[in-house]
């Protein structure tokens, strides 16, 4: 059986020290409205781990890959880390497969941290993301890009993918396949561990949880 894909939850905004040239007292992450610290450097590592390498494209993000990744770094029982993780909601796992996929995409949601640097007559159809003045971190298909770009502005990414099928519906030369929200999950699902792997995005809970 296929493992499912493995994601991390949360904003990274830092490490705190409580002086300057103290260590590091505590890595900080905002989910929602709350601050989440982490004073155990090697359950940060696995968390950080949790995000793929972006030369990793052809090797499913699973929790075999984050405990082998983590390990490689120090982590002395990084499956115990990603167990509690999962369960406090730092981690989540989810398959393009599962009947609850819906469930997933209702209860969480995903904030751009980057912004669109457009396409290019020579790729139309694959838009960059990124910053001002730089190269592209990562090229997109256009159906990812749009509804990374509106991500934020849903209270769900369920919701984001809900309006966007419905706008595709009344667009005659869309694909008929994107007037089914789901199917648009699914394809934004496959490009979600490299936005995430990049710093494009985060994900986060859904609004009003």
């Amino acid at each position: 059986m296929t493992q499912p894909l493995i994601l991390p939850v949360g904003r990274y905004t830092g490490e705190f020290h409580p002086e300057a040239g103290a260590p590091v007292a505590y890595y900080s992450l905002g989910i929602g409205r709350l601050v989440v610290t982490m004073e155990d450097p090697q359950a940060f590592a696995v968390w950080a781990a949790a995000h793929p390498p972006t030369d990793a494209t052809a090797r499913p993000w699973t929790r075999t890959a984050v405990v082998e990744s983590a390990t490689a770094v120090g982590v002395t029982d990084p499956e115990r880390i990603v167990e509690g993780f999962l369960e406090d909601g730092l981690l989540v796992e989810v398959s393009p497969d599962d009947p609850d996929l819906e469930g997933f995409a209702r209860a969480h949601r995903v904030l751009p941290l980057m912004v669109s640097l457009g396409n290019s007559p020579d790729d139309p159809l694959n838009y960059g993301i990124g910053l001002f003045g730089m190269e592209p971190v990562i090229r997109v298909p256009t159906l990812v890009h749009d509804v990374w770009q509106w991500s934020s502005v849903g209270d769900s990414l369920w919701e984001v993918c809900e309006v966007f099928a419905e706008a595709g519906a009344r667009v005659d030369f869309v694909d008929e396949r994107e007037h089914d929200p789901r199917h648009v999950l699914r394809e934004f699902l496959g490009a979600l561990p490299m936005l995430l792997a990049t710093n494009a995005a985060c994900l986060d809970e859904a609004r009003g949880l």
